[in-house]
């Protein structure tokens, strides 16, 4: 197996060895490709019976007559059957775009629900719609239509052979010079569309940026500032754009010469030749026929370059999220052939949390029904992280000894997630939800629950329901709206215990929970009757009579380059890439 190369980013702005995206010619898009194939050669023999009909209308006498008649009313019927193909051809390959879109969109967005996926919302949507649109319109309006093209032009000039090749010559000539041009106007529009593309991304970010800080900007009195830097940042890429159209628009108008110039030198030709009004009006035809995707070549190569320039962004996005999802299958895979510990073995603990890294060498964190354990350290974010890999939110070292994780007698690296939301249930700070209404939310981690004992966990929690506009069936928008700060920390509590799971994490949840609410999450926990694990406050702690877990610093990782990409500043420079 050759050794793959390297990306190394040019000075330019390109990237040179771009890892590849996933193959186009895969499933049913090989039939699509092959359909579009059948439809170039379909059109290309309705030109060839076009000349036909054309040629035999020199034997036609002049006036009205059953030949013209027959004639015509092939031509209409050629011209007719032409259209129809051409509506065949739009919509296979809208399926053919659209299709490896949506295996496209799956992949990236399977990334950000990996562990170890660090990409910025902002990014994410980015790579989601404007790169894949990039790539769906080299797709279905590039790919597509050359598909179409190449067995068109070469039928039509199988049928030029066969009137005379000179005409065949004639038509060949503009569509070789078309071609050369087109080598180095490539790769200026490509160059182009790089910068403008990375110009356009960084004023998204700006843009985003700003926005999600406007509360400060306004009460600093920044919105001046704020407004120019966004007008410099905008008028940048205005330039870049109009510099970038002077190239695209010659690249479409040497597609127009080039058609129009087809049929004219094949008339002259013929002409020059002396060949017969029908033989040279029937290869007219013909070169009309041909010159249709011609015409379009311009905006073909445009889509071309804006799919190699997207390319350079979602082959490493791919490529690493390939790689994060066999690290973490990897590590899934060696935990759950861990031996079970006698503690946990015997069921004298219901829960035995191992992490390398973060607990001492035996010293699990370890804990009976009833049991509060409170997470602490020296380094503030190891409970954090703790939690984080313990839910696999986080990717945890990549070497060393796995981890070993028991509830109930149950290792939870070896169960689906359908068992394992059974076992765990948590709640932390600042919790965002999903789109949807306030049932599903409350549902979410426990779907197989009927709604028996909503009512039940809500009072438990304080959430009163009866003041939103429908109720339990009103819609969250934007991560939790229109519930506040307070209500959205006991609605993350309510779905974190439903179903009473035998260990419970709670993860800086008082912050976000008012006076009340503080009061109302001790008398949870403290009645509490599985397992709890902690990240809080002295004063909860000490009000539950929680014994304290040390947990060892987080040690100091570089973030790991699964492409290859070399230097961490040039992997940076690639997220501001795409930003």
């Amino acid at each position: 197996m050759p050794r793959e190369r390297e990306p190394v980013a040019l000075p330019n702005g390109l990237l040179k060895n771009a890892p590849p995206l996933p193959p186009l010619l895969r499933g049913a898009r090989r039939a699509w490709l092959g359909l579009l194939v059948l439809l170039g050669l379909g059109q290309a023999g309705l030109g060839a019976l076009s000349a036909w009909a054309l040629v035999k209308l020199q034997a036609a006498p002049a006036g009205s007559s059953e030949l013209l008649l027959r004639a015509l009313v092939l031509l209409v019927l050629a011209a007719l059957a032409i259209g129809a193909l051409k509506v065949h051809e739009r919509v296979i390959a809208e399926k053919l775009g659209q299709d490896y879109v949506h295996q496209l969109r799956l992949v990236l967005l399977g990334d950000a629900l990996t562990p170890g996926h660090t990409t910025s919302l902002g990014v994410t949507i980015a790579r989601t719609t404007n790169d894949l649109s990039g790539v769906r319109n080299w797709v279905s309006q590039g790919i597509a239509p050359l598909t179409v093209a190449v067995p068109l032009i070469g039928g039509s000039l199988v049928t030029l052979v066969v009137l005379h090749p000179a005409l065949a010559a004639a038509l060949a000539a503009p569509l070789v010079v078309l071609a050369l041009c087109l080598l180095v106007w490539a790769r200026t529009a490509l160059i182009k569309t790089r910068q403008m593309r990375r110009t356009r991304g960084r004023l998204a970010s700006r843009i985003a940026d700003t926005v999600t800080a406007s509360d400060g900007i306004l009460a600093s009195g920044g919105t001046r500032r704020e407004l120019r830097n966004i007008r410099d940042a905008s008028g940048s890429l205005v330039e870049i754009a109009v510099d970038r159209a002077e190239t695209v628009g010659t690249i479409r108008a040497g597609g127009i010469v080039a058609s129009t110039l087809t049929t004219l030198l094949v008339a002259a030709t013929g002409t020059y030749l002396g060949l017969d009004a029908g033989v040279t009006m029937a290869a007219m035809a013909v070169a009309g026929i041909a010159s249709t995707p011609v015409l379009e070549i311009g905006r073909i190569v445009e889509y071309r370059q804006t799919y190699r320039s997207a390319r350079m962004v979602l082959g490493p996005a791919i490529a690493g999220a390939e790689q994060r999802r066999r690290s973490a299958r990897a590590r899934r895979r060696i935990s759950a052939q861990v031996a079970p510990p006698q503690a946990a073995a015997d069921g004298s603990v219901v829960v035995h949390l191992e992490l390398p890294g973060l607990t001492a060498p035996g010293d699990p964190v370890r804990g009976r029904p009833r049991d509060r354990v409170r997470l602490v350290s020296e380094d503030p974010r190891a409970p954090h992280e703790f939690i984080r890999r313990l839910l696999e939110l986080s990717p945890g070292p990549e070497s060393g000894a796995p981890d070993s994780l028991w509830v109930t007698g149950e290792n939870l690296r070896a169960l689906g997630t359908r068992r394992t939301r059974v076992l765990m249930g948590s709640a932390s700070a600042h919790a965002v939800f999903e789109r949807g209404t306030v049932a599903r939310a409350l549902h979410y981690r426990r779907p197989d629950l009927d709604a028996a004992c909503d009512q039940e966990v809500l009072d438990l929690v304080g959430l009163d329901l009866s003041t939103l506009p429908k109720g339990p069936r009103t819609t969250l928008r934007r991560g939790g709206e229109p519930l506040t700060r307070s209500d959205r920390a006991r609605l993350a509590l309510a779905r974190a215990l439903y179903g009473t799971p035998p260990l419970l994490l709670i993860d800086g949840l008082e912050g976000d929970l008012d006076d009340a609410g503080r009061s109302m999450l001790a008398q949870v926990l403290a009645d509490y009757r599985g397992v709890v694990v902690m990240v809080a406050s002295d004063a909860l702690a000490a009000r539950l009579g929680a014994r304290e877990h040390h947990l060892l610093p987080v040690a100091g990782e570089e973030t790991p380059d699964p492409v290859g990409m070399g230097a961490r500043a040039e992997g940076r420079a690639m997220e501001d890439d795409d930003e």
